[in-house]
């Protein structure tokens, strides 16, 4: 049952978290505490505000900071949206507790919400070297990267493999798996949110569900029973929205889910009746039609245009039409040859 916390004084705290910057952003995360704060005690609501968002830190970990920033957003829009039946930090399978739970058209939706830390990612991608990437676990890739890096070093310019985080994925997964109830509970749908970065993050993290080995096909690298309680993620560009928001100048509405750019996939393994995964996505915006739509040009095989389409419907459709969902990436002029080459955003 929801909680029905006391009436209490409003908490009076001194912003010190260099993260949360005195303006829209600020404003807007106070709204998202208040949608969520009627259904949190008053010792739940202060530990959310002091110890995860670490309001009142001057130092605090900016790992911390964001994943606590994403845990709100997503469970302040459904304690908005579906405030009747929604529990803060639900112990659906005691001792340990989901982020949220929410009921919609009969259906209990149990929520776990996961950051990665992309702090190495960033230092690669910043590190001014062309950067190979892999969609899913492609054979043969560590062999090829090293043809290539041979061959760029010719020239005189470096080559570095991207990070890969596939394992995070799995070990998100299985976390998840074991705070879900399993599928003997048939009225409850379980699904994991994932905070990504940009869109060829994105791209990414949807390769290492449905790419080659991907987690959520038949040839997955890891036993699919480990993490089958799982019935859906979501990747959502939270992180992005919450990393840095000072730099990025064409976001707004950085604490509503809603206006975030996601994704949903299925685990193929769930048993739960197609109408729940039905129920489940009317609660939020995603774009998984818009992207299956878009068409790119060239002559490229169809399955890399497949695997392109997030990050050229998001340069080519939204950007172009003013939808910041994204912050536009700077491009980097290439120095002249023989002095290095770096990356393009």
């Amino acid at each position: 049952m929801p909680k029905h916390p006391e009436v209490r004084k409003p908490l009076a705290v001194t912003v010190c978290n260099p993260y949360i910057p005195p303006n829209e952003y600020r404003e807007e995360m106070a709204k998202a505490l208040e949608c969520i704060g009627r259904h949190l005690t008053k010792s739940e609501f202060e530990a959310l505000v002091l110890k995860k968002l670490r309001v009142e830190d001057p130092a605090p970990s900016e790992k911390q900071y964001l994943q606590a920033a994403v845990e709100l957003t997503v469970c302040a829009h459904y304690a908005r949206f579906f405030p009747e039946g929604f529990v803060y930090e639900d112990k659906v399978v005691p001792p340990r507790d989901v982020d949220c739970s929410f009921k919609s058209e009969g259906y209990k939706f149990n929520v776990e919400v996961k950051c990665a830390d992309f702090t190495l990612k960033e230092d690669i991608d910043g590190g001014g070297a062309f950067i190979m990437r892999a969609v899913g676990r492609m054979p043969g890739y560590n062999e090829a990267a090293a043809e290539l890096q041979e061959t760029f070093a010719k020239g005189g310019n470096e080559l570095v493999k991207g990070l890969h985080m596939d394992n995070k994925l799995k070990a998100y997964l299985i976390d998840a798996h074991g705070k879900f109830p399993d599928a003997t509970r048939q009225g409850e749908y379980n699904v994991l949110v994932v905070g990504c970065d940009d869109a060829g993050d994105i791209m990414q993290w949807e390769g290492y569900l449905t790419g080659v080995q991907g987690l959520f096909t038949e040839q997955s690298y890891a036993p699919a029973e480990e993490y089958s309680n799982v019935d859906m993620v979501v990747l959502t560009n939270l992180y992005h929205r919450h990393k840095s928001v000072e730099q990025k100048d064409k976001l707004s509405s950085h604490w509503w889910f809603g206006e975030s750019f996601s994704l949903l996939y299925q685990n193929p393994k769930s048993t739960k009746p197609q109408a729940m995964a039905h129920a489940f996505a009317k609660t939020l915006r995603y774009f998984n039609d818009e992207v299956a739509q878009h068409r790119l040009e060239g002559d490229a095989p169809d399955w890399i245009k497949e695997r392109l389409a997030i990050q050229h419907y998001v340069g080519d459709v939204l950007m172009v039409t003013g939808q910041y969902l994204f912050q536009p990436g700077q491009k980097r002029k290439l120095p002249p040859q023989g002095e290095g080459t770096s990356t393009e955003d």
